[in-house]
């Protein structure tokens, strides 16, 4: 112990003697009604633990069951909307480009 710690001690044990005996009673009465009120609110050490997994398995339980959800159109940039654009574009002219690449009557080499 410190000589700071020795000399708080030292003080707080002459302040405590010095206390007149109605003052003592209502401090022991006060600090018993202080500890009995903490002890009645006071969860099973279990329920916490219980609690949080429960909330955690149905997170999961929700996380595995909920349909994927796509939502490419309203957090796109206008680049990435002009690349998507241009891909749907590519896929709708996709005959057009097989009947092209299969035509080998115009072709000069």
């Amino acid at each position: 112990m410190t000589d700071l710690e020795k000399q708080l001690q030292d003080t707080l044990r002459h302040s405590e003697n010095g206390l007149d005996a109605a003052t003592a009673r209502r401090l022991v009465a006060a600090r018993t009604t202080a500890l009995s009120a903490v002890n009645q609110r006071r969860w099973p050490g279990f329920f916490i633990p219980v609690i949080s997994m429960a909330a955690v398995s149905l997170v999961a339980v929700m996380l595995v069951f909920s349909p994927p959800t796509q939502h490419l159109q309203q957090n796109s940039s206008p680049q990435e909307e002009f690349l998507l654009s241009e891909e749907i574009d590519l896929y709708e002219d996709m005959e057009f480009y097989s009947w092209l690449a299969s035509d080998t009557s115009n072709l000069k080499g």
